[in-house]
């Protein structure tokens, strides 16, 4: 029989891809699995039908800057770069490329979790 830590630790070596880098994500997490799975889930709940392109340039400003923390936090380095692209110009290219990208990161995240 699996414990519940040794089958997060499971689903987080089945996580890493090039989108999650789930021990940078574990390090802001003091290496709890358990934890960290959770505010994935939150991340996949909040985010899942995100559209950046139906925000105002305020609520855009506002949902880019927490994305990029939480995304940081959660290991997801690629995509906080695309967001601080973002951030440094407004363009529908980097915005598509941010949609495709967490789109990637959601589907994956929902796959194993």
């Amino acid at each position: 029989m699996i414990d519940n830590n040794t089958n997060n630790n499971i689903k987080l070596k089945l996580l890493n891809s090039s989108s999650i880098d789930t021990e940078v994500g574990l390090k802001h997490f003091n290496n709890n699995s358990s934890l960290y799975i959770k505010i994935l889930t939150r991340f996949v709940e909040r985010n899942e039908t995100l559209n950046l392109n139906l925000l105002n340039e305020e609520e855009l400003k506002n949902t880019l800057h927490t994305l990029k923390g939480l995304t940081s936090t959660l290991g997801m380095i690629p995509i906080t770069h695309t967001i601080q692209e973002i951030e440094k110009e407004s363009d529908k290219i980097l915005i598509n490329a941010f949609t495709q990208e967490m789109s990637e990161i959601i589907r994956n995240i929902k796959n194993i979790i």
